[in-house]
């Protein structure tokens, strides 16, 4: 895949939505490495700005296995109280970095969850990746994220080992 560092959002900030119930970090990695991994493969991309990952998880995960990892972590009971919550934290990102460009990656397990607030936060110009694990729903007409909106999409498990988009690229 060719590299985007003429891409105008290559040195924009970029901010992951990782709900860490839907997209479980893999066998053998830890937050830590799976940070490094996301980091890779944004780099390899071509997006080289700073890095804020929020993670969406039940009430029951341990706040200092993410911090050690620079991860923000905010714990809530329900799948609906984890959507809700990135939900407002993807518009709040917006709305803090308008018209500042920035890169948004949104990792669920069903990202058409989010299309309404993708397509919101593509109009105010900003630069929209996702991921998805393998067994995802597939898209189909109108009920997923459109193509024009997304710049990158990877396969979760591809993106925790820090690779390439497999999906599509733009």
């Amino acid at each position: 895949m060719s590299s985007l560092t003429s891409s105008k959002y290559a040195e924009a900030k970029t901010c992951v939505f990782w709900d860490i119930e839907d997209c479980p970090i893999p066998d053998g990695l830890d937050p830590e490495m799976v940070a490094k991994n996301i980091k890779s493969a944004l780099a390899k991309r071509g997006y080289l700005g700073e890095l804020t990952i929020k993670v969406y998880g039940d009430k029951y995960q341990v706040q200092e296995y993410y911090q050690s990892a620079g991860i923000e972590l905010h714990c809530l009971g329900s799948k609906y109280e984890r959507f809700r919550r990135m939900y407002t934290h993807c518009f709040s990102w917006d709305l803090k970095h308008v018209p500042e460009l920035t890169n948004m990656m949104v990792i669920s397990g069903d990202n058409s969850e989010f299309a309404s607030c993708l397509q919101h936060c593509k109009e105010s110009d900003q630069n929209i990746l996702t991921a998805q694990p393998e067994d995802a729903p597939r898209r189909c007409c109108g009920c997923s994220v459109s193509e024009a909106v997304v710049t990158d999409e990877w396969i979760w498990e591809s993106l925790a080992a820090g690779e390439d988009p497999i999906i599509r690229a733009l």
